[in-house]
C-alpha cells in the first residue's frame, strides 16, 4: 500500500492541527470526567469524606459528654461517700432540705418583705 501524499496546502495543515487539537481536548476532557467521577464517588456515600468528616465531628462530641459524665460520676461518688460516712452533713441536709429539726429545738423562719 503506497501512502497518500502530504497535501502542502494551508488549508490541509490547518485541519491536521485542527485534528491534533480535537484528540488533545479530548482526551483532557475524558482526565477532567475520570477525576470528576473518582472525587464523586469518595466524596459521597456511606464512606465518603463528607460522612467521615460527620462522624469525626460526632465523636468529638462524644468524648466530650463522657468526660462531663465522668467528672458527674465523681462528684456523685464523693457526695454518696460523704452522706453515708458524715453524720454532721447527714444533719446539715434534713435541716436546710426537709426542714427537720432536734427534739427542744426551736426553728425560727425569717420572711423578708417585699417592697
Amino acid at each position: 500500500m503506497a501512502k497518500p501524499p502530504l497535501r502542502t496546502r494551508k488549508g490541509s495543515f490547518r485541519s491536521i492541527l485542527q485534528d491534533l487539537n480535537r484528540k488533545k481536548r479530548t482526551r483532557q476532557l475524558f482526565w477532567v470526567g475520570v477525576f470528576l467521577i473518582v472525587l464523586l464517588f469518595i466524596s459521597s456515600g456511606p464512606r465518603g469524606t463528607v460522612q467521615l468528616l460527620k462522624f469525626v465531628s460526632q465523636k468529638q462530641e462524644l468524648e466530650e459528654e463522657i468526660k462531663g459524665l465522668e467528672a458527674k460520676k465523681k462528684e456523685l461518688e464523693a457526695l454518696k461517700e460523704k452522706i453515708e460516712k458524715d453524720p454532721d452533713y447527714i444533719e446539715k441536709i434534713a435541716r436546710e432540705k426537709y426542714k427537720m429539726r432536734k427534739k427542744e429545738e426551736k426553728v425560727y423562719q425569717i420572711v423578708e418583705e417585699e417592697d
